[in-house]
């Protein structure tokens, strides 16, 4: 008699694990903010966008930036700036300087010999900005702001 309730609380227990086991998920979902994500390699962390600093083959590099759907997540071109338009511009301009720009996409050159990337405004009034070093990019800062209203 005790092995026959001792054979049924086994079933019973190894039913149980095998019906948790179904609900576990099989595949690994990892969250992560687009600069650190291990499949993305833009450099920026926040706003509806996608920064690139792309090293050639040539060992030039380009500066380039998508513009991401907030609905969809689709990419679309936004800019792009290639190494032969950087090596023009000077290593500290006088003043900061537009290098393109499109639609709410404004990219810059600093005095300081940083470039910088405006966003914005978005639907919620806010820019987003990203400052960094060079080409491929270092350092780089994130800040945004809200726009005043015209």
């Amino acid at each position: 008699m005790w092995i026959r309730k001792w054979l049924t609380a086994i079933v019973g227990l190894v039913g149980m694990l095998v019906t948790g086991l179904l609900f576990l998920p099989s595949q690994k979902v990892e969250a992560c903010l687009p600069c650190s994500c291990p499949t993305n390699t833009s450099i920026n962390c926040y706003g509806d966008y996608a920064l690139y600093t792309k090293v050639q083959k040539n060992g030039t590099c380009d500066i380039e930036v998508l513009g991401i759907n907030p609905k969809t997540g689709k990419p679309r071109p936004a800019l792009l700036v290639r190494a032969s338009t950087l090596a023009k511009l000077p290593d500290n301009p006088e003043t900061n300087t537009l290098i393109k720009s499109y639609y709410e996409f404004s990219l810059y050159k600093l005095t300081s010999g940083e470039y910088q990337l405006n966003v914005g405004p978005d639907f919620e009034n806010k820019v987003h900005v990203i400052i960094w070093t060079g080409c491929p990019a270092t350092n780089p800062y994130e800040s945004s702001f809200i726009a005043e209203k015209p």
